[in-house]
């Protein structure tokens, strides 16, 4: 991974840290938008790294502790 998409995911996160915090009336829509924004650069970075798509089936969510 490169360093621009690196600071993309970290600007991507502190962006949803400021919609968590400013208390807005859309913060669960801005937050979904962000989510899905972080999810393609990943997958675009994994994508540039090894050549390949991200496979879906590795993706689960996580267990309930």
């Amino acid at each position: 991974m490169n360093i621009d998409i690196a600071l993309q995911i970290v600007y991507l996160a502190v962006s949803l840290v400021k919609t968590q915090t400013s208390g807005s009336l859309h913060a669960a829509e801005d937050v979904g938008t962000t989510l899905s924004e972080i999810v393609r650069v990943a997958a675009r970075a994994y994508q540039d790294h090894t050549g390949e798509a991200v496979d879906p089936s590795l993706i689960h969510s996580e267990e309930p502790l």
